[in-house]
């Protein structure tokens, strides 16, 4: 087996999963062959391999982190919630079905095999495997069902870092509490401890270190403080404000979001835009403000336009629309757009046939084989010529109910359309296309009298990455990246 670590945490989202993105950064920097593994995902924030196979955002950041292509062992078995107690499973890329949180967790773990499977290969292949675990390792009444922390932990013999999160509060008692359940094989191969997202004056909490490592017997190995980093986390949306007014003299945009809103990343590249402020928006009162309407992917297109639906939201949005505002919508939110919503299958999370917001002459009959590929077009509409690439995953075939309007790409309405201010496409990663971008957003100023902007280069994954990571790299107290090279060279 390669060496291995695995980062897990005191809670959920606690940055378990940036940890080991900078982790691995930092590894292979140092010259070392790392890649990434999660044996089990529970998340929307999903992407698409070279191959064409769906595996988890978290784990593809990983790999990027890694500096190598994402590859499905990376992370073996994704959940995809849909409802309270259900989800969508994708196994090794492929979705395999549906099931309730009872079957799925209720005998033996049908997917353990696949996922120590995944481990194997990846040790075969790499000198190093950063493992990321999931919540707590120590929920007791879980742990005998718990196939992503300790069991992989212990296949890989991995040496253990616990992240605890200061900004929640009480973190001796997470540190302390989480490393005294940890059966005894475990808690002897614990490195140290990461406290993350630190505010305030670092000295200031010198002596709460010299406590937490007194009371363990293990040591502190990084203060993170908290920034804002630009990376997409596993579990939640894109980090931005929610329902902020824009000050004044900045062009408002708004991002809609839902209950099982995916893949928000697409939000990133607008960070780049100097005169643009972007929020997410759940007060349908807000929509009459903006000037640019997003419609982000969703797991669950029929469930989430329900939701909308049901709390105004989507009356709102035609209001707005008929009012000039522009709508662009993403994978899920370009199928809102559209006529009608047929979901004979159930795939959505929702009835099989619902009314759509009526602005695009589309509809979208969702079927149960997913579409996952890497996509390249060339653009059409707001200029033409601009080369495009990303990604789709998506149930839905979309087709024209009639001819107005015109495509946003060489791939008809099948990959975008646009009618009057209101477009949308399939294709995650749109925005990442600077060029298109920028023609798409001086439509927008001259529309909303705004002057135009050259083209701005958004910050690259890569790019991001290497900020967080020199980030972290920073924060080491003497003698912890010593410490961690020592365990896995």
């Amino acid at each position: 087996m390669a060496r291995a670590i695995s980062v897990l945490g005191t809670a959920s989202d606690v940055g378990k999963s940036l940890v080991t993105t900078a982790l691995c950064r930092l590894l292979t920097d140092h010259g070392l062959d790392v890649a990434p593994y999660k044996a089990q995902n529970m998340a929307n924030q999903a992407g698409v391999t070279p191959d064409g196979l769906e595996m988890p955002r978290a784990q593809i950041l990983q790999a990027a982190a890694c500096r190598k292509a994402p590859h499905v062992d990376m992370g073996p078995v994704l959940l995809k919630p849909l409802s309270q107690t259900g989800a969508q499973v994708i196994v090794l890329g492929k979705a395999v079905g549906r099931q309730e949180a009872r079957d799925y967790f209720g005998g033996r773990m049908a997917y353990r095999e696949a996922a120590l499977g995944a481990l194997h290969r990846l040790a075969s292949k790499h000198a190093v495997i950063v493992l990321e675990g999931a919540g707590s390792p120590v929920e007791l009444n879980l742990m005998d069902r718990d196939i992503v922390n300790l069991v992989p932990a212990r296949e890989a013999g991995a040496a253990l870092i616990l992240v605890a999160d200061i900004d929640r509060g009480g973190v001796f008692a997470q540190v302390a509490g989480t490393l005294d359940l940890l059966p005894p094989e475990d808690r002897s191969r614990v490195l140290g401890v990461v406290v993350n997202r630190f505010r305030g004056d670092a000295a200031l909490f010198e002596d709460g270190i010299q406590i937490l490592e007194s009371r363990t017997k293990v040591p502190v190995l990084a203060l993170i403080p908290h920034v804002e980093h630009a990376l997409d986390e596993e579990d939640r949306p894109f980090r931005i404000p929610v329902d902020e007014r824009a000050p004044d003299g900045k062009l408002r945009v708004g991002a809609v979001l839902t209950p099982r809103v995916s893949n928000t990343e697409d939000l990133a590249p607008l960070l780049a835009e100097p005169d643009l402020h972007l929020t997410w928006v759940t007060d349908p009162r807000l929509l009459g403000e903006l000037d640019l309407i997003l419609l982000p992917g969703s797991k669950a297109t029929v469930g989430d336009f329900v939701h909308l639906t049901a709390s105004g939201m989507a009356e709102a949005l035609r209001r707005a629309a008929g009012d000039g505002a522009w709508i662009l919508g993403l994978c899920g939110g370009y199928q809102m757009l559209g006529e009608r919503l047929l979901d004979p299958g159930g795939t959505e999370a929702g009835p099989p046939d619902f009314p759509g917001l009526g602005l695009l002459p589309i509809q979208t009959r969702f079927q149960g084989e997913k579409i996952t590929r890497e996509t390249t077009a060339s653009s059409r509409w707001p200029s033409a010529g601009h080369p495009l690439h990303g990604y789709e995953i998506h149930h839905g075939i979309t087709a024209l109910t009639s001819e107005h309007g015109e495509a946003l790409a060489n791939g008809g309405a099948e990959l975008g359309w646009r009618l009057e201010k209101a477009a949308g496409s399939y294709l995650h990663g749109l925005l990442a296309c600077d060029p298109w971008r920028t023609a798409y957003l001086n439509a927008v100023r001259a529309d909303r009298g705004f002057p135009p902007l050259p083209m701005q280069v958004a910050d690259s994954i890569d790019i991001r990455i290497q900020r967080w990571a020199a980030h972290v790299r920073a924060q080491w107290r003497p003698g912890a990246w010593e410490r961690i090279l020592e365990a896995v060279t």
